[in-house]
């Protein structure tokens, strides 16, 4: 795979922090207040302020702040052929070693949502275009090519739902089928994006740093899995829906380890697990990390990031409103150069260059923000990430 330029070296997850009129119209829809026109136009006008707040402060990517669906994982797989989304999903139909599972059921949460396969999966028209162009046409045209949208994973259910229970044995034999016809379905949605003039996509995934949970992994060999096998079967996933895109589609990774509800999250560990294969291996252009606290471990895994790849650390935190030191933002950043300078074998100057920073996670992954975080505080953050990122590398930020 060719070397892949970073697009921003102050960049951030996607979701922002959603105005009450996008959740009460979310509400009203939701039990058929209102029509699904209004709630489109309450969407529009949100998406479009929150682009001009974005210009205003001068934060990178453009995003639509994730305004356009309820959770950050909405939106695809609902609107594939053979998929039927399911409220309020049954515990026995979920898979309880999964971390957001148990954690859920753990806190006397529901299961909110899930999409299971009944049926052959089939791509029959863009799931996103509408949403892509909302955000492209509160864009000034000079702007488009900084956007960004993004999508959920391909294991994002697989992993979630008990075995036996993602899709139907009459639809598919295997893993091996199922994700064979679910991820062409994504090539297929990545070129529609693409011919409607997207070119950065970033792809929300915290089902691969569930891996480094121990509690996690005994789980799965609790439930007859082997956890190996399926990690290999997560990355094959990955890398089927990235075959064949174009040269000039910039496609990034998040990973962390799940920020539910007023900052809940799901697991905890070290990326050194699962370091060596989740970068030797993924063929994404850019990997978003969490690293916005000691539950995502130290840099040293990062010595397994390849020349030609880059890494964007998520050193800033949305989980808190407080600002984070800025010396220690910079201090850190300059031990992961370092780390991924030996790695690679090369000067710390060059692998500075195929490194940013961020915020670890959206603001509000899931409709509900951190406590305290009001949307003044959000722009500080972001425009701390910038900042730094102006100091660490001038004119490139």
């Amino acid at each position: 795979m060719a070397p892949s330029t970073l697009p921003f070296h102050a960049d951030h997850i996607g979701s922002l922090i959603r105005p009450s009129s996008v959740s009460d119209a979310q509400e009203s829809f939701s039990i058929s207040k209102i029509s699904a026109s209004d709630f489109k136009d309450a969407q529009t006008t949100a998406i479009k302020d929150i682009v001009s707040q974005q210009i205003k402060h001068n934060v990178r990517a453009l995003t639509n702040g994730e305004f356009d669906r309820k959770y950050y994982f909405s939106g695809f797989f609902e609107n594939l052929e053979g998929m039927r989304e399911i409220q309020n999903v049954p515990w026995d139909m979920a898979r309880l070693s999964a971390p957001p599972i148990a954690a859920l059921k753990k806190a006397g949460k529901n299961y909110p949502m899930a999409v299971v396969c009944e049926g052959k999966i089939k791509w029959t028209k863009s799931t996103y275009l509408e949403n892509w162009e909302t955000l492209k046409a509160s864009v000034p045209q000079d702007k488009i090519g900084e956007c960004k949208f993004t999508m959920p994973p391909p294991c994002y259910f697989h992993l979630r739902l008990a075995p036996g229970k993602c899709y139907s044995s009459d639809a598919y034999a295997n893993d091996a089928d199922f994700f064979a016809d679910l991820t062409a379905a994504y090539r297929q949605e990545f070129k529609a994006l693409y011919d409607a003039g997207l070119r950065n996509i970033q792809i929300d995934d915290p089902t691969l740093a569930y891996f480094c949970s121990d509690e996690m992994l005994d789980g799965l060999r609790k439930d007859g899995e082997d956890p190996d096998k399926l990690f290999d079967t997560y990355l094959q996933a990955h890398n089927d829906t990235l075959k064949d895109r174009p040269s000039d589609l910039h496609i990034g990774l998040h990973v962390c380890r799940g920020n539910f509800s007023k900052g809940m999250h799901f697991s905890e560990g070290s990326y050194e697990k699962i370091a060596s294969r989740f970068f030797k291996t993924l063929n994404y252009d850019t990997f978003y990390l969490e690293y916005d606290n000691p539950r995502s471990g130290g840099f040293e895994p990062l010595r397994f990031l390849p020349v030609g790849k880059n890494v964007v650390l998520g050193v800033v935190t949305t989980k808190e409103p407080e600002l984070e030191d800025r010396a220690t933002i910079i201090s850190r950043v300059k031990e992961a150069a370092e780390i991924i300078a030996k790695g690679q074998g090369r000067s710390v100057e060059e692998a500075m260059g195929s490194i940013g920073i961020s915020p670890q996670c959206g603001f509000a992954s899931v409709a509900v923000g951190a406590e305290g975080m009001t949307e003044e505080k959000m722009f500080a953050k972001l425009g701390l990430v910038k900042s730094v990122a102006e100091e660490l590398w001038p004119k490139k930020a």
